[in-house]
């Protein structure tokens, strides 16, 4: 490899693993600047060293005075090896850590897809087969009934619907109704919703005033 193997487990002890990834990096330019090696074999080199390290220490006497600088010792490595398992993109470590590792993913993607599943049976109650057809280009007439209802004062002076943003109502419109026959991009009914500012003639889209057709007129004056 270029180095002695000794010489950069020691060096793992005394590291916190924020600093794993400089360490393994710094190792992995310098072999690979021998020319023709791989990360691969580096990567296989550095976790079967550490791995057999480990195995050192476990079969040490437990009785032994440096007992608890190998449980020490153990304990970095495997944080060590924790970090290099993100790396292993080359199926290398021992096959039993990788047939658990793709049970635990295999059952955490099982759970996200009931939990999909549910979602999406609980939105499909919301579909509808049929949508309400605005007609005869009056988009806009419909809009503006929306917007008046959206800015409606109930008698004790408290506004009928509340919300801090716009998109509840444009986003109803484009999900639940269709415009002479076709669906309705969203975009589109955003512009309607825009504030506009009186400078900027090319923000938003305004109400012409022959669509403006109907006034809602509260049944009791406040």
């Amino acid at each position: 490899m270029g180095y002695e193997d000794n010489h950069f487990l020691l060096k793992v002890y005394d590291l916190e693993e924020k600093i794993f990834q400089d360490y393994y990096q710094y190792h992995l330019e310098y072999y690979l600047s021998g020319g023709n090696r791989s990360e691969k074999d580096f990567f296989s080199h550095v976790w079967h060293i550490v791995s057999d390290r480990i195995d050192y220490f476990k079969g040490q006497d437990p009785f032994s005075s440096k007992h608890s600088l190998h449980v020490s010792n153990i304990r970095k490595l495997n944080e060590f090896l924790d970090f290099l398992a993100l790396l292993d993109k080359w199926n290398i470590r021992p096959n039993d850590m990788l047939i658990k590792e793709k049970d635990e993913e295999i059952c955490r993607l099982r759970a996200e897809l009931d939990a999909l599943k549910t979602k999406l049976a609980d939105l499909e109650k919301y579909e509808v087969s049929v949508k309400p057809m605005i007609q005869d280009d009056h988009l806009p007439t419909f809009i503006d009934l929306l917007q008046q209802i959206k800015n409606l004062s109930l008698p004790n002076g408290r506004r009928l619907l509340v919300s801090d943003h716009e998109s509840p109502y444009y986003k109803m419109v484009s999900k639940y109704f269709v415009y002479n026959g076709k669906d309705i991009p969203v975009n589109t009914v955003r512009n309607y919703f825009v504030q506009k500012d009186p400078k900027d003639s090319m923000k938003g889209v305004k109400i012409p005033e022959e669509k403006k057709l109907f006034e809602i007129i509260p049944k009791i004056q406040g």
